[in-house]
């Protein structure tokens, strides 16, 4: 690209400033092309990773009979899965203006998606709570989420028979083996909008408007559709915004909320009931309970060790050694929807699917990172200071 000048002078005044203005509009399109590039480089490199974990999800895991990908998309699988509807209603839509696809095809084809918007908002995230890197490196760290959510959604879980044996007097290595665990439509997401709700917190703690709230109230809802596990969102949000807002005002925050989530609740169980779920222990409800099941697997020291290295991949580690550079925001999110969900997987969950605590995961990362880059910061602070000192 080449921009004319008017000269005011002579020949020589002509020749002068064009040069430097010809190369800095050169170079100026050259980085604009240099960032295309980069941009569309991530983004495949985004979309073939997102791939292989969707592959690799569904090589390791299994469907449960009574909430297959085909029966939720049909609407026919049992209560309380079909009741997560947000992907089955996507891909029922879909189905109707193209029936050639297969069920599975649409479905995997939505986890890709997931994968790559859960690495785009903890990317978002990143910003959000200050942890300043560059572009590169940001973009690296925010793929980082993926590895402990990979481990609570694909990595099979393990069953242990004994742990050393005795055979002809010999001591020798016990037996174990892993078994592979089901596979949900709503796990991913879940994921995915826990942590873009906790992303629209922030950001409205932070500045607390009106479309903000609006943005973070439209985000419940939507995520309200794919489970119902929002509903521990509730203390989160009066926790966070304690102190902030005024009592009135946070009060009818809350009620909005308690509303979306009853209404969308009563639409779905009205509009899609789904069938009786023949595991259900707790009487008049589909839900069962797992309490006593899940406190035994405990009672073996193995099956203990492994389950706590691998939940959210030890990253609660250096959450509770750096507890005091946590954000207010996510430690009293980390508390208030952390610990009542936690303790509802013990009652309501198989703790064997290591998938049923997804929505903390996302969490423990992004508090993980935010706690050791608070903590390097102070520790860069300190040390800049001693070096100040005569």
């Amino acid at each position: 690209m080449k921009i004319g000048l008017i000269s005011c002078g002579g020949p020589n005044n002509r020749q002068t400033p064009e040069v430097p203005v010809v190369l800095a509009v050169s170079t100026n399109a050259s980085i604009g092309t240099s960032t295309r590039v980069m941009r569309l480089a991530w983004f495949v490199a985004l979309l073939c990773y997102a791939v292989l974990l969707t592959t690799f999800h569904y090589a390791s895991t299994t469907v449960w009979w009574i909430a297959s990908p085909a029966l939720m998309a049909d609407f026919i699988a049992a209560a309380p899965f079909q009741g997560r509807v947000l992907l089955p209603l996507i891909v029922h839509a879909i189905m109707r203006v193209t029936p050639w696809f297969d069920v599975d095809l649409l479905f995997a084809a939505a986890e890709v998606a997931a994968w790559m918007l859960l690495v785009v908002v903890a990317r978002n995230t990143l910003r959000v709570f200050r942890i300043e890197t560059s572009d590169i490196v940001s973009g690296i760290l925010a793929l980082t989420i993926t590895v402990p959510v990979a481990l609570h959604l694909i990595v099979p879980d393990l069953e242990v028979h004994s742990v050393l044996g005795i055979d002809g007097g010999v001591l020798e290595l016990g037996k174990w083996q892993t078994v592979p665990f089901f596979r949900y439509v709503y796990d991913l997401p879940a994921a995915v909008f826990t942590l873009a709700l906790v992303l629209c917190l922030a950001r409205f703690v932070q500045a607390p408007e009106t479309g903000r709230l609006m943005a973070y109230l439209g985000l419940f809802a939507l995520a309200t559709v794919n489970r119902e596990t929002t509903m521990f969102m509730l203390p989160a949000f009066v926790a966070a915004c304690w102190g902030v807002l005024e009592r009135r005002t946070l009060a009818t925050a809350l009620a909005a909320q308690v509303i979306i989530f009853v209404v969308i609740q009563a639409a779905i169980k009205w509009f899609v009931p789904g069938l009786p779920n023949p595991y259900a222990s707790i009487p008049g409800t589909n839900y069962e309970i797992h309490l006593t099941d899940n406190l035994w697997l405990f009672t073996n020291p193995l099956y203990l060790l492994t389950y706590l290295a691998r939940f959210g991949a030890g990253l609660y580690l250096p959450i509770l050694l750096l507890h005091r550079y946590l954000d207010p925001v996510l430690k009293r999110t980390l508390l208030w929807f952390g610990i009542p969900f936690l303790l509802s997987t013990v009652l309501f969950g198989r703790l064997v699917e290591h998938r049923v605590v997804i929505e903390i995961v996302p969490l423990l990362w992004l508090g993980a990172v935010q706690a050791i880059s608070a903590w390097s910061a102070d520790q860069a602070r300190q040390s800049q200071a001693r070096e100040r000192l005569p």
